[in-house]
């Protein structure tokens, strides 16, 4: 049974969502793939990399502590984060705003579609996360071959689609709510809505601290419905 979990979000919780898949992987539940927008495509992109969790932890401290995302990004990128050798499939999606073309940064899914295009994601992390990123922190639409790429949640909730096309045949969605911004919690809306087309669907939302405790606490809770919605 092939599985996959997609993100989605920019609350609290978002920059924590690796805890979440390592929780699944010590519970004995494989991930085949992921797919990422918003905030919680950067600690997916990292965790995809073999980033563990003592150092994930100092890493998004790191790039939340980062005047804006980009230089959070770039620094990020200066120290070789985003060189390592992937350990699961990730897809980070994105959509023009101007026109609702999807994006998608992936090196395994491939398109020729007029509303859909395929880039390659190795290469190209800083670009792909700054894309799902807008508008955390008031961050601007990212510009690429005409195209002002942003948050895929903001247009269509939840980034499950890349994980159809990969063939997952069970499909987890988890929307870390909590944005600020009226876009973000438009986001969070969407992603409530349609995150319920995937097999099983949480709107998690956390505030202060302890927040991987927190989610730790969630999944012992949960993993019954876990087990009952992905591998039976």
């Amino acid at each position: 049974m092939k599985i996959g979990v997609a993100f989605s979000g920019s609350g609290a919780g978002a920059a924590a969502a690796n805890v979440f898949v390592d929780e699944l992987l010590k519970r004995s539940v494989a991930v085949d793939m992921l797919s990422a927008t918003s905030l919680a495509a950067v600690p997916s992109l990292l965790w995809s990399r073999g980033a563990g969790p003592e150092e994930l932890e100092e890493l998004m401290t790191l790039f939340s502590a980062s005047q804006t995302p980009q230089l959070g990004l770039r620094q990020l990128d200066r120290m070789g984060m985003f060189r390592a050798p992937a350990v699961c499939d990730l897809a980070v999606s994105c959509v023009d705003a101007s026109t609702g073309i999807t994006v998608i940064y992936s090196d395994t899914l491939h398109s020729d579609a007029w509303n859909l295009k395929v880039l390659p994601l190795s290469g190209n992390e800083p670009a792909a996360l700054a894309c799902a990123l807008s508008p955390y922190r008031e961050s601007e639409p990212f510009v690429r071959e005409g195209m002002r790429l942003c948050d895929f949640s903001v247009r269509y909730g939840c980034p499950f689609f890349p994980l159809k096309m990969a063939g997952m045949e069970r499909i987890l969605s988890v929307s870390f709510s909590g944005g600020e911004s009226p876009a973000q919690v438009a986001a969070d809306t969407l992603s409530a809505l349609t995150g319920k087309n995937a097999d099983l669907h949480y709107d998690l939302r956390f505030g202060g601290a302890d927040i991987p405790e927190k989610i730790r606490a969630f999944m012992e809770e949960h993993i019954a419905e876990i087990y009952e919605k992905l591998l039976f």
